[in-house]
């Protein structure tokens, strides 16, 4: 798995976890949000091939990420994390989509001292995850495959779990999409810089 970095010497990370199109435009203005943020930027590159997706191209690239992929890359992303945290204070973890997801799975890791999650909608296949760090999980209220407020009731049980909800379609926040919704995408990104206030102020930071 490859990453792509973007060093400004600071003391605190984000792992960025893409969609199944590859590091395209939208995860990289992520990164340069982060960067703008005071924090160095690591953008994981979860297929083993060096290629973006077009989003017309979306029933092969959801299928080479399957097949290349899944889930359970999580883990080898674990490794990478373990080896960050002896270079920074602080690491944060966003995804978007399947990224989501797997930033999710990483929620129980000691190492993450935040996880970020647009979309996520495969969060709904891990209800068991019990997060050790503080988690904002933002999403839309029209998803095609399930019904959002049955995945809403489930985490906003969950303690440090912020949970916000999003007129609009699953990639509301992305301006390259179709679905591309201006006021929600707004509105959530309002919501990730509070958290990424609260989570400078915390101890752990």
């Amino acid at each position: 798995m490859q990453k792509t970095k973007q060093k400004i010497g600071s003391a605190k990370a984000v792992v960025i976890i893409p969609e199944i199109y590859g590091i395209n435009q939208y995860i990289k203005d992520w990164a340069e949000f982060f960067i703008g943020h005071g924090y160095d930027s690591f953008c994981m590159n979860l297929s083993r091939r060096d290629h973006v997706y077009r989003y017309s191209e979306s029933n092969e690239a959801y299928r080479d990420f399957k097949v290349e992929v899944g889930f359970d890359r999580y883990e080898e992303i674990a490794l990478s994390i373990e080896e960050l945290k002896n270079s920074y204070k602080k690491i944060i973890v966003f995804g978007s989509s399947v990224g989501a997801t797997i930033a999710w799975r990483l929620a129980e890791n000691h190492n993450c001292d935040g996880i970020i999650g647009y979309y996520g909608s495969r969060i709904r296949d891990y209800p068991e995850v019990n997060p050790v760090c503080p988690c904002l999980l933002v999403f839309p209220e029209q998803e095609e495959s399930f019904d959002i407020q049955s995945i809403v009731s489930k985490l906003d049980q969950k303690e440090k779990v912020e949970l916000f909800v999003f007129p609009g379609k699953h990639g509301f926040a992305d301006p390259y999409g179709y679905d591309f919704n201006e006021q929600s995408g707004k509105k959530a990104l309002d919501m990730v810089k509070f958290f990424l206030k609260e989570i400078e102020q915390s101890e752990k930071i």
